[in-house]
């Protein structure tokens, strides 16, 4: 799965936001992640637009599925750093949209690099695994896991007298702990 640019009427984010660039992408499997890319010429202009846009975008993009409602992004570039007050105050709005700021973009961006900012930043195209040499240590210990080591599993009287003296063990020492 991997974000595309797809149509959207932006007239009124436009005549509005005249120094701003727009774009729309939308996960290609399933549209349920959709994307408006916003390109800020300033730090300034930013902070100055983003909440005015963000209500834009509760008027003209209303996802109709519910599990779409809640995976609406808006994407802010910048060419510059934003103070760390003014991230945290975006980013952890939620009103409409969730919002990521990407900083230090070059402005214009062209649709490839958009598209893999939006993979990088959404999807986690740019993370990268390597297992080959991992190894996992569990030292956890408990007196229930000692009581079911060497537990014989044949169907002698034996195994079943020791099985049930266990389990009856068990069961009178839950909730003693």
């Amino acid at each position: 799965m991997s974000m595309s640019i797809k149509n959207f009427d932006f007239t009124e984010f436009k005549r509005h936001f005249p120094s701003v660039r727009f774009g729309f992408y939308v996960s290609e499997a399933q549209p349920f992640i959709s994307c408006i890319l916003c390109e800020f010429d300033t730090t300034q202009n930013l902070i100055e637009q983003w909440e005015s846009i963000q209500n834009l975008v509760s008027v003209y993009h209303q996802p109709k599925v519910e599990a779409e409602r809640w995976n609406v992004y808006l994407i802010l570039l910048c060419p510059e750093e934003v103070d760390i007050r003014n991230k945290y105050i975006i980013q952890n709005d939620t009103y409409t949209a969730r919002k990521l700021i990407v900083e230090n973009e070059s402005i214009p961006v062209g649709n490839s690099r958009a598209i893999q900012i939006l993979n990088n930043e959404l999807l986690g195209f740019d993370l990268k695994s390597d297992f080959s040499e991992a190894t996992v240590e569990c030292n956890y210990q408990s007196s229930t896991s000692d009581l079911l080591v060497d537990i014989p599993l044949d169907n002698s009287a034996n195994a079943r007298s020791l099985r049930s003296e266990k389990i009856e063990f068990l069961i009178n020492s839950v909730g003693k702990s």
